[in-house]
């Protein structure tokens, strides 16, 4: 019986994994690439002070449908640490990245400390991600001295300034609040006008304008 008290994160942190590649067992693909797909990254998000979600994709050619995947589900291996260079483990499980949802992975990571630093990757086949630093909240009521923080928004890949982006990444900040937009949606337009008139865009979206979901998934991995 599961207690009542047990969150939805805490249930899945303990369960997903196990629960999800015993559900393909054998119909995952092999995983051999020619180039590393880990090229869109990681990510994390939605932190509590036991936890939060660690996401990646898998995506050898980003650009192109499907990301260059096979239309197939791929197991994928997951690591929490409390260092930098994976000497102290404190999480790790398995994942699935299935085809429908584009290869992306998603662990809702728990049973983490509050308020404190944390380091996680991503490994499929003998591929391993980059490194990713997330934190945990504080406890509800816990006394905070100070909280320093990012807030970022309209990222417009023609034009954007995405040295802003290395900037965040190079400080030591305990969460980066984003309010959108985050992509958009317009074809690709090498020109753009503004009250000095026409201006040549720094980049230019791939195709025209997005409809379909191949499409939407597309617009993002260039972002």
């Amino acid at each position: 019986m599961i207690r009542p008290d047990l969150s939805r994160r805490s249930i899945l942190g303990v369960f997903g994994g196990g629960l999800a590649l015993s559900a393909f067992g054998p119909a995952l693909a092999q995983a051999t690439f020619d180039v590393n797909p880990f090229r869109l990254g990681v990510a994390a998000g939605d932190p509590a002070p036991d936890g939060f979600v660690i996401w990646t994709k898998l995506a050898p050619d980003p650009l192109a449908f499907g990301g260059g995947m096979p239309h197939a589900p791929m197991g994928v291996k997951w690591e929490v640490a409390a260092d930098r260079g994976f000497q102290t483990v404190v999480r790790s499980g398995d994942a699935v990245a299935r085809p429908e949802l584009g290869h992306s992975v998603h662990v809702e990571v728990a049973g983490l400390e509050p308020a404190r630093p944390y380091f996680y990757r991503f490994q499929v086949g003998d591929e391993r991600s980059g490194v990713g630093r997330a934190k945990t909240t504080p406890l509800a009521g816990a006394p905070v001295a100070a909280v320093r923080f990012g807030v970022a928004g309209c990222q417009a890949y023609e034009s954007g300034y995405y040295t802003a982006h290395r900037k965040l990444a190079e400080e030591d900040l305990d969460f980066i609040f984003f309010y959108g937009d985050y992509i958009y949606e317009g074809r690709g337009n090498p020109v753009y006008q503004n009250s000095a008139g026409p201006q040549d865009n720094t980049r230019v979206h791939l195709g025209g304008e997005v409809y379909s979901l191949d499409d939407y998934r597309r617009r993002y991995a260039q972002y």
